[in-house]
């Protein structure tokens, strides 16, 4: 079984559920294969920058840290290989957190044998709550009838705005 937090998008004001739906992003929990062997693309691909800038930093660092001898350099590489091991575990957690804070909330965990499975678990139990709230006096299927207007009176058509009418 496979397991992914799931985020939904922020709320929008004219977004209905099924955009709100397209929207929703599933990250699976666990190693990430893509971010072990091409952390720098992945971080790109996934419009991470603080996390690439930092990745790069950190990579350079450790590179001028051990110096540019045969040693140094054999060092580094063998840190090099631990620190890309250490991303590609949390890669995904790391994806989360950039997430919140683009303003996506957690919505929940979802597991299944697959991805397509935790999507249909997820949507069957997600999708009934998001109907709108409809108004307490209205059935549903019917439309709301138009709010009621205020008589005007005589003085309400001496003024427009500002300016007296004239």
């Amino acid at each position: 079984m496979t397991v992914y937090t799931v985020y939904e998008p922020p709320e929008g004001a004219d977004d209905d559920t099924l955009a709100r739906a397209d929207k929703v992003t599933f990250v699976k929990d666990g190693f990430n294969w893509v971010a072990f062997f091409l952390p720098a693309f992945w971080l790109l691909f996934q419009r991470m920058w603080l996390e690439l800038i930092a990745f790069l930093v950190l990579i350079v660092g450790v590179q001028w840290l051990f110096g540019p001898g045969e040693s140094g350099r054999q060092v580094a590489g063998w840190v090099t290989l631990g620190i890309t091991l250490l991303f590609a575990f949390e890669a995904n957690d790391l994806r989360g957190w950039a997430l919140r804070r683009r303003g996506y909330r957690l919505a929940g965990t979802v597991s299944g044998r697959g991805r397509e499975a935790a999507e249909r678990s997820f949507f069957t139990a997600w999708l009934p709550q998001q109907e709108r709230p409809v108004h307490p006096l209205v059935r549903r299927g019917q439309t709301p009838a138009p709010p009621a207007v205020a008589q005007r009176s005589a003085d309400a058509d001496a003024v427009i705005g500002s300016f007296p009418r004239g």
